[in-house]
């Protein structure tokens, strides 16, 4: 899988295939963030316009310690070339990957304007 950073060298984005409950695929293109320790992290309107399952409410703990109540639901990625089941949080932000679906790959980022970004199976 190939991404690339951002114009400021701020962010390593991904594009990730995300597939809803019908087989609804939608692209999006997703930052990596090491700090989060869950799968996926994507808005409402994505998560409404692929009907995504519901699995419940819990707590996330945000990066600045604060912790919210949020929604979870289940999707499926292509992910080195193969679907898989995520579980994914409703944020108000961009879409993040992050360390849970990056198990069991090794990332590289380029970090400069334009850089490469690379995951691949371990």
């Amino acid at each position: 899988m190939r991404g690339w950073v951002d114009g400021g060298a701020r962010e390593a984005l991904l594009p990730l295939t995300v597939i809803g409950r019908s087989g609804t695929r939608t692209e999006v293109e997703a930052t990596v963030d090491t700090g989060f320790t869950g799968s996926l992290c994507l808005p409402p309107d994505v998560v409404g316009s692929l009907s995504l399952p519901f699995v419940g409410r819990g707590v996330a703990v945000l990066a600045d310690g604060s912790a919210v109540e949020t929604d979870y639901y289940r999707a499926r990625v292509l992910w080195h070339g193969r679907e898989r089941a995520v579980r994914v949080l409703v944020t108000q932000g961009g879409p993040l990957v992050g360390m849970t679906l990056l198990r069991g790959s090794v990332l590289t980022v380029a970090v400069s304007p334009g850089g490469e970004v690379t995951v691949e199976e371990a």
